[in-house]
């Protein structure tokens, strides 16, 4: 069975216009384009694997295919193989979480959280759906919502993905101390976890614990696999601390000389002295502002 052949089955645009109401490409100007790897199925916290041992081998192979075809950058086609997959297994929420994924990724957040429900009424106690509806719901400034959703969850099973998005929705009420036991909780099970370094690390910096954060967060700068966002999280740090010295410096390791200009007006647009948690509060999830924010995982 080819791709062809299944592409003519697809009827691509109803499938979409069935999850979104509209188009699922946005362009999306976002300021660190490294935390979205939208051609990359690979990232923390995604289901993108085979699946020949749960399905029927049809079943799976549209499903690996969808995969192939989304790592090569076709997201539509991708995403209409997904949902043809379903088609063929509906028991199975694997193909709708995995919509879901790409989605939120597309910055289509309510198609996302649609794909997600979907998703849970197959699997009604489905942890990773639950953590992606309640992304979702974040994405869209629904945050009590969110945090249901994720509770939900925790009370199904207690793990590291879950415990950091709760952490990122009690730091978008500005409830840090909150934040950073989820955080912390978050670091007891999975203590490597970059991604929750850096979010306990701004957390702290936001929090007023400039020393804390910039200790914690420079050594998740120096880790092999950290990237722009979490270094752009310490010159965060340094400029919520005061230091716009260093945090031109941290933005220098990335950016050439007009990207440091316009980041450094940024930094100075920021008043140490004043409560900047207020003034500039961490917006979770997607990155569509300059500020460095918390990573959803």
């Amino acid at each position: 069975m080819d791709l062809c052949s299944f592409k003519r089955t697809i009827f691509l645009g109803s499938a979409l216009l069935a999850l979104t109401g509209c188009s699922v490409i946005n362009d999306i100007s976002l300021a660190f384009k490294d935390m979205t790897q939208k051609n990359s199925p690979s990232e923390e916290g995604s289901t993108a694997t085979s699946i020949e041992d749960e399905v029927d081998p049809a079943t799976a192979e549209v499903y690996n295919i969808a995969e192939e075809t989304y790592k090569r950058g076709d997201v539509r086609t991708a995403i209409g193989l997904y949902q043809r997959a379903f088609e063929l297994d509906p028991s199975n929420p694997r193909p709708m979480i995995r919509i879901g994924e790409i989605l939120i990724r597309q910055g289509e957040h309510l198609a996302a959280g649609q794909a997600y429900r979907q998703a849970l009424v197959v699997e009604p106690k489905n942890t990773e759906a639950k953590r992606g509806l309640g992304v979702s719901f974040l994405s869209r400034g629904q945050v009590d919502l969110a945090i249901e959703q994720f509770s939900e969850g925790l009370a199904i099973k207690k793990d590291s993905k879950l415990l950091n998005v709760m952490g990122v929705a009690y730091d978008k009420k500005e409830e840090r101390q909150t934040a950073q036991k989820y955080y912390r909780e978050g670091l007891e099970i999975d203590p490597d976890n970059l991604t929750l370094r850096s979010n306990l690390g701004l957390s702290l910096a936001h929090a007023g614990q400039h020393n804390e954060a910039i200790t914690l967060l420079y050594a998740v700068s120096k880790e092999p696999r950290a990237t722009i966002a979490h270094r752009q999280m310490l010159a965060m740090a340094y400029t919520l601390a005061g230091d716009l010295e260093a945090a031109e410096q941290t933005s220098r390791i990335d950016m050439d000389d007009a990207d440091v200009a316009q980041r450094m007006r940024y930094f100075n647009s920021l008043n140490p002295s004043e409560n900047t948690s207020k003034k500039h509060p961490t917006l979770a999830v997607t990155v569509e502002t300059i500020e460095p924010e918390p990573l959803p995982n």
